[in-house]
């Protein structure tokens, strides 16, 4: 399957269609290669991705049906999970685990219930 990996690819990861070398299939170490020598450096990628999270805009960036065409999507979006694994952009936000809560009425009530198979 022949497409313009590295433009769609690189599209997701900035937004901005960048004149970078077709490749036959995707290749992410190659990729950040030559986003870095076009100015779009790991550090720039992500603060890039955090501020489009922190204006509540989508990252990775939808990429447009003429740079998806020869790629597959499944090994697209694989590509793309690769790349945002090298780049450490595989979550923005690490959140620590909720903490414990009393249940209220309706929750208590729900955990008393059982179907009539249940045998109690």
């Amino acid at each position: 399957m022949s497409g313009r990996w590295h433009a769609a690819l690189g599209y997701a990861l900035t937004g901005e269609e960048l004149d970078l070398p077709d490749a036959p299939a995707p290749d992410v170490p190659v990729l950040l290669d030559d986003l870095a020598d076009l100015g779009w450096t790991a550090e720039r990628i992500a603060a890039h991705a955090r501020g489009q999270a922190a204006a509540e805009r989508a990252w990775p960036h939808l990429v447009p049906a003429d740079l998806r065409a020869g790629c597959g999507p499944a090994q697209l979006a694989a590509a793309l999970t690769a790349a945002r694994q090298a780049l450490g952009l595989t979550t923005l936000e690490t959140r620590p685990p909720s903490g414990r809560h009393r249940l209220n009425r309706d929750e208590e009530r729900l955990l008393r219930e059982v179907p009539p198979h249940h045998g109690s």
